[in-house]
């Protein structure tokens, strides 16, 4: 009989699985086991999708649009939160989190007062293909409206066409460093493949500036498909004359010459088709994936597992990501003999830092969080409460390299002194993390604990439902235990958990207010304990 885990441990798996979770959660991954969960999330229900929530929502009442004057960006932070709290498809979520960060498109660019509309397009993309084949997600991202206007490709056409000299190289450039296969050649396992030069041993480059060039014809002759909000879903259309039907030939990037008098469709085609075969793709998405999930700095032995499910899912399948998943949260290596205990509590090379989404997402699941519009009105307008203060905010990223690099390794600090696994140990998300950000962040948690999400002088619209927590504040003890494996897994030391518990416990509890704002004192110290903030 498999034996079952704690809740600590279930609480631990969820952590790297969800955005979030409840109690509840954790007693269904501890009944179900992890696998089992695993496979029942593939099924879990979809929700009402960004766009028709968009479409239904955008721009409705003032307080919408005054999010930020002019324009929609509001609206699609408001449908991201709200389907990472609302969605019981919790592993859909953290998936869909960990590849918007990968195959970034922000909605940060001036494309236009519909922005909002072909930002919840990606995140419907990406909800769709998060348990698909990372082959149909590439396509139809490399199709959509948002991805063209954000990375520029939009109306690329062949050189003379236009008045222009060369066709856009943008997405081309992108799509090979960011999407795909990386600046490097990558062994299996991700260590980069070293070439003798004239100059000595150098990492092995995976394409040269005229693959660029040549690949980006192949990208040519897509645009938008009209001028109404429709055309943010649409995928783009093709003007014949602005596609290059030349031959597309490749010095160092290892994919097939694309033959001529394809079409834009084809040329896409055989582009992406030549991209996705390559050889980099499993370790390179491999290790971002583990990196959004579960630790920053993965084992080579890691990886190359991770890069195997991705190559072949046991039926001769390249790209399925459902395989891909199972590979990142079942590695061997994270669990003990049993297949039940999560290691790596102790060792500190094991974890990563807590993104800031993760961290209010975790909160809200925790107590019940909803909003009172039903509009998810998260702007904090007007000097209110304000979710874009965090330094993280989905779908905002700064730019194409998304909120932080996966290889980002703190100046001056301990890691970066230190070599792990053949290279220097990184901790992307402190590319994030400073004294602002900091400090931000404990000044948004106590507001969003002690009132919710205030835009404005008056309008409360984002709570969280205490209730259920009031009996238990006369224990502080126990109040604070119970919030460590809740909120932190169980990671707070005795130490940090006894001295919560005591500063909890020196509070008045004779009126309801007073005991509620035990819970919340409670809950802000954990959500700001380092070892709620360290993830293991």
């Amino acid at each position: 009989m498999a034996l079952i885990p704690t809740r600590a441990e279930a609480a631990r798996f969820l952590g790297h699985a969800a955005l979030g979770y409840t109690s509840s959660d954790i007693e269904a991954v501890r009944q179900a086991g992890f696998e089992t969960w695993i496979d029942r999330q593939f099924t879990a229900w979809r929700q009402t999708s960004h766009w028709d929530w968009l479409v239904a929502n955008r721009g409705a009442t003032k307080e919408a649009v005054d999010l930020l004057p002019a324009t929609h960006y509001g609206m699609a932070l408001a449908t991201s939160y709200r389907r990472f709290i609302e969605g019981r498809d919790l592993l859909r979520q953290k998936m869909v989190f960990s590849l918007s960060q990968v195959v970034v498109a922000s909605n940060t660019s001036e494309m236009g007062r519909m922005q909002d509309l072909g930002a919840g397009n990606h995140l419907d993309i990406l909800e769709k293909h998060a348990f698909g084949n990372y082959r149909d997600l590439l396509g139809e991202v490399a199709t959509s409206l948002f991805m063209g206007s954000f990375l520029t490709f939009e109306g690329s056409a062949v050189a003379g066409a236009l008045g222009a000299n060369k066709p856009d190289e943008n997405f081309a450039r992108e799509i090979l460093q960011l999407f795909t296969i990386g600046l490097f050649e990558l062994n299996t396992d991700g260590s980069v493949v070293m070439e003798t030069t004239d100059i000595g041993t150098e990492p092995k480059p995976t394409y040269v500036a005229t693959d660029v060039a040549s690949l980006a014809r192949a990208f040519t002759g897509w645009g938008s498909n009209g001028s109404d909000d429709g055309r943010w879903k649409r995928p783009m259309a093709v003007t014949p004359h602005y596609v290059d039907n030349g031959e597309k030939t490749f010095t160092q990037l290892r994919i097939p010459t694309i033959a001529h008098s394809l079409g834009a469709a084809g040329n896409m085609k055989a582009a992406l088709d030549g991209i996705f075969a390559h050889s980099n793709v499993g370790p390179f998405l491999g290790r971002q994936l583990i990196q959004r999930m579960v630790t920053s700095n993965p084992s080579p032995e890691y990886v190359a597992r991770v890069a195997q499910a991705f190559n072949n899912n046991g039926l001769g399948v390249r790209g399925d990501l459902k395989a891909v998943i199972k590979a990142v949260l079942l590695d061997p290596s994270l669990f003990d003999a049993e297949g039940r205990r999560l290691q790596g509590m102790d060792d500190p090379t094991f974890g990563k830092l807590r993104e800031p989404v993760q961290r209010v997402v975790q909160w809200a699941k925790a107590f019940n969080v909803r909003s009172l519009s039903g509009r998810w009105l998260v702007g904090g307008n007007n000097g209110g409460t304000s979710l874009w203060l965090l330094g993280q905010a989905p779908m905002h990223a700064p730019s194409v390299f998304n909120f932080f690099r996966p290889g980002y390794v703190p100046p001056g600090t301990e890691m970066a002194d230190t070599q792990l696994h053949g290279h220097t140990m990184v901790a992307p998300e402190f590319q994030i993390t400073n004294e602002v950000t900091t400090l931000e962040y404990i000044s948004v948690m106590r507001d969003l604990i002690d009132r919710g999400v205030v835009n404005g002088a008056s309008t409360l619209d984002i709570v969280a439902d205490y209730t259920a927590w009031l009996p238990k504040v006369t224990d502080a003890r126990a109040l604070v235990a119970e919030l460590n494996v809740l909120l932190a897994a169980g990671q707070l030391s005795p130490t940090t958990e006894g001295l919560i518990a005591q500063a909890v416990g020196a509070m008045r509890m004779a009126t309801t207010d007073e005991r509620a704002r035990r819970i919340k004192a409670a809950a802000l110290l954990v959500l700001s304990a380092p070892e709620f903030l360290a993830q293991k």
